[in-house]
């Protein structure tokens, strides 16, 4: 019986991961999340960086998806202030990762 369970079980897990390239559909939670990440990189990379974060994200196809990120910055000059730009994220449908594609310009 428990060779019976053992292919069932494999049997199920090759038909989640056989689903084909065409039903898979990258999800704002995962877009948002990764935004996240890169605001967080690039706030990293520049001093005068004191907090970001994502604005928002929305569909742009099943497999992309846009989404707005900001960085506040703080300078002796200028004060403080925020800038924010368009991320385009699109899911690899082989390796399942989500690369950011296309970078807006910055808007201050």
């Amino acid at each position: 019986m428990s060779a019976v369970r053992a292919l069932a079980a494999v049997l199920a897990l090759g038909a989640v991961l056989a689903v084909p390239a065409g039903a898979l559909e990258l999800e704002i939670d995962r877009a948002s999340d990764r935004s996240v990440e890169f605001a967080q990189r690039t706030c990293d990379r520049d001093r005068y960086c004191v907090r970001q974060g994502v604005l928002n994200c929305r569909r742009h196809s099943p497999r992309v998806a846009l989404c707005r990120i900001f960085n506040e910055r703080r300078t002796p000059v200028q004060g403080s202030y925020r800038c924010d730009r368009l991320i385009r994220l699109s899911l690899d449908p082989r390796s399942r990762r989500v690369p950011v594609t296309g970078l807006g310009r910055w808007h201050c």
